[in-house]
C-alpha cells in the first residue's frame, strides 16, 4: 500500500470520481472507505489517502491527480508478464485506446520517430496474440515481422519522422524560445495523437503515453476534458504503447538505413568527428555533446 496527502480540490475530485465504487463503512478516523475488486482507497480525516498499488488504482489516481506535476508510476505486475493482464481489463471499459511512444531521442544518429496508435479493445487482443511487447526486447528482424503482423490486422497509426536535418532546424527552434527537448517531445506527441483523435472523433477513449515530463505533456496535449490521459513509466509494457514503440522502432530503423545508404556511412560504427562536416548535420543530432563539441561544429 502507498500513500499521498490531498488537497481540499483534490479530495473533491477524488469523492466525484469515485462515487460510482464500491464504498464500505469508515472506520474511526476514516472519511472514506473504498474496496471494489482490485481497487482499495482509504480517505482518512488528515486528508492522507492510503491506496493499492496496482494499475487499476493508478488510473484513478492520475484523473484526480492531473493537475500536480508528478503522479506516482503505475508498478510492474508481479506476475512478471510484459503486458500486465490488469490494465488490459481497464482498456477494456473504453471504445478506444490511444497508445504513444518514440525511439532515437537517445541516439545522436539518425532520425527521431514519434508513433501514435489507436486501437479498440478487440484490436488490442489481436496485437497481443501476435506477440506486441516493448520494442526492446525485440531484435530488428522480430520488430519487422510483428510490424508487418499489425500492418494486416489494420491498426489505426500516426507516425512522425524527423530526419536530422529537421530535427535539428525544429529543435533550434525551440531552444531560440528557450525550451527543451522534453517541450519538443511533448509538442510532437500531442500532435500525433490529435490527429488520431480527430479520425475516431469520440470522446470515450484512454490515453496511455509513456510518461517523460508530465508537466509539459500536460502543457501541450490539449484535449475534451472528458477524454481520459494516463502517463506511465516504462509505458511500454501496455499494448498500445507497446504497438506503438514497435511501429516507430520499424520506421527508425527504416530510414536509418535510408539515411546510411545515401551518405556511404555505418553510422553505428563511426565517430562524429570520422563525418564529412558537410554532412553532419544530415546524419545526426546536433545538439548531443560528442556531436556538438567535435571540430565539424564550425561548419554547422
Amino acid at each position: 500500500m502507498k500513500s499521498i496527502t490531498l488537497t481540499d480540490n483534490e479530495i473533491n475530485r477524488f469523492l466525484n470520481i469515485t462515487e460510482n465504487l464500491r464504498h464500505e463503512k469508515p472506520h474511526q478516523y476514516e472519511r472514506v472507505r473504498i474496496k471494489d475488486g482490485n481497487i482499495v482507497f482509504i480517505l482518512y480525516n488528515s486528508k492522507k489517502l492510503v491506496y493499492n498499488d496496482n494499475d487499476e488504482s493508478m488510473v484513478i489516481l492520475n484523473r484526480f491527480l492531473e493537475s500536480r506535476e508528478y503522479v506516482d508510476d503505475i508498478q510492474p505486475s508481479n506476475n512478471n508478464k510484459n503486458i500486465s493482464d490488469n490494465f488490459d481489463s481497464i482498456l477494456r471499459n473504453y471504445q478506444y485506446t490511444i497508445g504513444s511512444d518514440e525511439t532515437g531521442k537517445g541516439e545522436w544518429y539518425g532520425p527521431l520517430v514519434i508513433t501514435a496508435v489507436s486501437t479498440s479493445h478487440d484490436e488490442n487482443l489481436k496485437l497481443k496474440d501476435i506477440g506486441v511487447t516493448d520494442s526492446k526486447r525485440l531484435s530488428r528482424k522480430q520488430i519487422t515481422s510483428i510490424y508487418k503482423k499489425i500492418e494486416r490486422i489494420g491498426i489505426r497509426h500516426e507516425t512522425m519522422i524527423l530526419k536530422p536535418f529537421s530535427y535539428n532546424k525544429l529543435y533550434d527552434k525551440f531552444k531560440n524560445e528557450g525550451k527543451n527537448l522534453n517541450h519538443l517531445l511533448a509538442y510532437l506527441h500531442s500532435k500525433a495523437i490529435t490527429n488520431l483523435l480527430s479520425e475516431i472523433n469520440t470522446t470515450d477513449v484512454l490515453i496511455v503515453i509513456d510518461k517523460f515530463d508530465y508537466k509539459k505533456m500536460n502543457n501541450y496535449l490539449n484535449v475534451n476534458d472528458n477524454i481520459e490521459v494516463v502517463q506511465v513509466s516504462n509505458g511500454e509494457r501496455y499494448i498500445p504503447v507497446a504497438t506503438s514503440s514497435i511501429i516507430a522502432k520499424y520506421h527508425y530503423e527504416k530510414t536509418l538505413k535510408e539515411i546510411e545508404e545515401r551518405y556511404n556511412i555505418n553510422l553505428r560504427k563511426t565517430k562524429p568527428q570520422n563525418i564529412d562536416s558537410n554532412i553532419l548535420n544530415k546524419v545526426a543530432k546536433m545538439h548531443f555533446k560528442n556531436v556538438y563539441s567535435n571540430k565539424n561544429r564550425r561548419n554547422y
